[in-house]
């Protein structure tokens, strides 16, 4: 089966994921991209290995998106394509292509912010998903949030929603924590951190949405000091460190970091993990933190909230504009949580969203994706035409 995955950008857990799914016999995999990654998002990506890589040609549409080249080529020549979307004049073209040339597709989804969820669907844009959402042969939705988003949101029959369990590189995390006592020296000496020091760790860029200011008021008002340690950078950098400063909050920033290595190398420095986020819809980030073997607080705001933080065992959920409520489960997660059991439940949540799982997934979603499409030719077949 020839599969064609058409998204919008490269990235270093894609690469992994899509190099699995090659591996699917009887596959053959071609991955196609619709952008380009902006400066602040070059990631240092490893090379395809199972599979092929095309950047499409496009031109931008104003806000609407790109629309790209090549597209009745891909229709064409798969037998399968899975779309990164629904919303973006390539992927909506691509989805009549498909239905003209009585190609299944499928819709890829990440996740969505889970506030969202309580949005009334209404006017010319929810029936323009919609009708892409109707006919797509499967959602491989990343998580509940993504379950409950096609079916109660777009009335999507429950069982033709795959879960993506999009995946982070957790064994080399894993790897690296296994020498966690080493880099937790080495870096908490590079930043200058005491041994014992308490360090609360976020991973990401530093812009509005992301909060990182409620972090800094929440943590100003415990009695007992937490260090607030940032693996990334941001248009924000001056001006939460000038907002840390004036409250007496310890803060470190690392600026961003191209190797991924290198991000997962600094959670050893750290005693537990924030994601205060307003809106985000998955939090890849927290996957990365559970590898890494850290309690996490995640906004409920946050897609992965609902899949992978278990209350008062590996972590928290906390209301992102809520600091008094943030300063609490941030003094609960160095203080009160069973260290053996959250770390128990992270590897577990680990080994089940992991790259194994995504492909066992997919692949039940291809088997799935066959039977109906030979199912629909045999009916197609026997249907006998009369002159009117």
């Amino acid at each position: 089966m020839k599969i064609a995955f058409v998204t919008n950008l490269r990235a270093p857990y894609r690469t992994l994921q899509w190099n699995e799914f090659a591996r699917i016999p009887d596959t053959q995999v071609t991955v196609y991209y619709t952008d380009r990654p902006s400066e602040n998002r070059a990631w240092r990506v490893t090379t395809a290995e199972e599979y092929k890589e095309i950047d499409l040609p496009g031109v931008q549409l104003g806000k609407a998106g790109r629309m790209n080249a090549g597209l009745h080529h891909i229709v064409s020549t798969h037998d399968l394509v899975v779309i990164g979307g629904y919303e973006k004049p390539a992927y909506i073209a691509l989805s009549l292509l498909c239905r003209m040339y009585r190609k299944p597709y499928v819709l890829l989804y990440d996740g969505i912010s889970a506030p969202r969820l309580q949005d009334a669907p209404s006017g010319y844009k929810h029936k323009l998903k919609a009708t892409v959402i109707d006919h797509a042969a499967a959602v491989f939705g990343n998580g509940e949030v993504s379950r409950r988003y096609f079916a109660d949101v777009f009335g999507y029959p429950d069982a033709r929603i795959y879960n993506q369990y999009l995946a982070v590189d957790g064994r080399a995390i894993q790897e690296l924590a296994h020498h966690r006592d080493y880099y937790r020296e080495k870096l908490r000496t590079k930043y200058g951190l005491a041994p014992g020091e308490p360090v609360l760790v976020y991973s990401g860029r530093l812009i509005a949405i992301k909060n990182m200011a409620t972090v800094i008021e929440a943590v100003s008002t415990m009695k007992n000091p937490v260090t607030v340690f940032v693996i990334g950078g941001g248009e924000q950098e001056e001006e939460l460190q000038q907002q840390a400063g004036e409250a007496g909050v310890k803060l470190i920033i690392t600026g961003f970091l191209s190797r991924q290595e290198d991000v997962f190398e600094h959670y050893m420095l750290g005693d537990a993990f924030i994601l205060p986020s307003l809106i985000e819809p998955w939090g890849l980030v927290v996957n990365e933190a559970l590898a890494a073997g850290l309690p996490v607080i995640v906004s409920e705001r946050c897609g992965c909230s609902l899949d992978l933080v278990k209350e008062g065992v590996n972590g928290y959920t906390v209301d992102p504009n809520d600091s008094r409520q943030m300063a609490i489960v941030i003094k609960k997660a160095f203080t009160e949580l069973d260290r053996k059991k959250a770390a128990g439940e992270a590897r577990r949540l680990t080994e089940q969203w992991s790259f194994a799982g995504s492909k066992a997934s997919f692949t039940e979603l291809l088997e799935y994706v066959q039977k109906m499409h030979l199912a629909q030719s045999q009916t197609s077949r026997r249907v006998v035409w009369k002159k009117p």
